[in-house]
């Protein structure tokens, strides 16, 4: 098959050669045979074809001179692949083994007409586009929520209400909360705190603030019997009662079973701070924001 090209020989020696016309005596998917060459060409030689706005880079294999200003050359492919002629060629039987290239030169099964029709691609696209979102979602479903329910956040302070809440509810005997204050029955008198976890009363209003007293029976167990109210306004006197019944102080030793009195003062400072003070001033304890200071 006979193309007219142009030769585009580099430099040898510092010296530019220049640019010649020439044509092909036969193509192949490998290289060609030139002739009309006006230059001998060397072998092992790179030169550059080009037929009309395409280029190619061959080299040299082997030259022979016909005549004074006629030679032939063989060359090969720079860049195998690379097509310049725009002409069908035959299947080579020559192509190298490689599995890129012997895929490059399969025909496309029928079975996937992707390629060429343009509804299959979008088709495509949005299949690809819908198993991306279904893994997106079972990763938020089921991976990220395990983590989040694995590595739940550190519980905030509780409130004197969640102290209140959660305090462990003893066996309690029935008790009373009145103005008046019997001081008849022979009692033991004592001062001191209650002993464990302390329920901290909880104010019935934020608006509502004062202080209270309290007298407290003891059982012999360390269990509160009785609660009397002797000064403080009622709101706030039950509020502390309530708190007070879950109290628990140090049992008394000794076979009979022996009472024994003492005496709390509340001061309610806000919605979640009160101050606690007992008989003794060795024993006081006070809260802010449900914690012990």
């Amino acid at each position: 098959m006979v193309l007219p090209l142009r030769v585009w020989t580099h430099e040898r020696d510092g010296e530019t050669l220049p640019t010649q016309w020439a044509h092909t005596v036969e193509i192949s998917h490998l290289g060609c045979r030139l002739g009309g060459l006006r230059t001998e060409l060397s072998p092992g030689q790179t030169i550059t074809l080009q037929r009309g706005q395409h280029k190619a880079s061959f080299r040299v294999i082997w030259s022979k001179q016909l005549a004074a200003n006629e030679n032939q050359a063989g060359i090969e492919a720079v860049d195998y692949g690379k097509d310049i002629w725009a002409v069908e060629l035959p299947p080579s039987p020559f192509a190298p083994k490689d599995p890129e290239s012997t895929w490059a030169q399969r025909p496309a099964r029928k079975s996937i007409p992707v390629a060429g029709n343009p509804r299959m691609q979008w088709g495509f696209g949005l299949l690809l586009l819908g198993l991306a979102l279904g893994i997106s979602l079972y990763y938020l479903m089921f991976y990220a929520s395990g983590r989040l329910a694995i590595q739940s956040p550190a519980p905030a302070v509780p409130t004197a209400q969640d102290l209140a809440r959660l305090a462990p509810k003893p066996h309690l005997v029935p008790l009373s909360l009145t103005k008046t204050w019997d001081s008849s029955a022979p009692r033991l008198q004592v001062a001191e705190a209650p002993t464990g976890h302390i329920v901290y009363p909880v104010a019935p209003d934020s608006g509502i603030g004062g202080k209270v007293r309290l007298q407290i029976v003891i059982a012999a167990d360390g269990l509160v019997k009785q609660i009397h109210a002797l000064s403080g306004k009622q709101p706030l006197a039950e509020a502390a009662a309530q708190a007070v019944r879950l109290w628990h102080y140090s049992s008394f030793p000794g076979s009979d079973p022996i009472e024994r009195e003492t005496s709390v003062t509340v001061s309610f400072l806000g919605s979640d701070a009160v101050f606690l003070q007992f008989p003794s001033s060795d024993a006081q304890v006070s809260t802010e924001a449900g914690k012990p200071e």
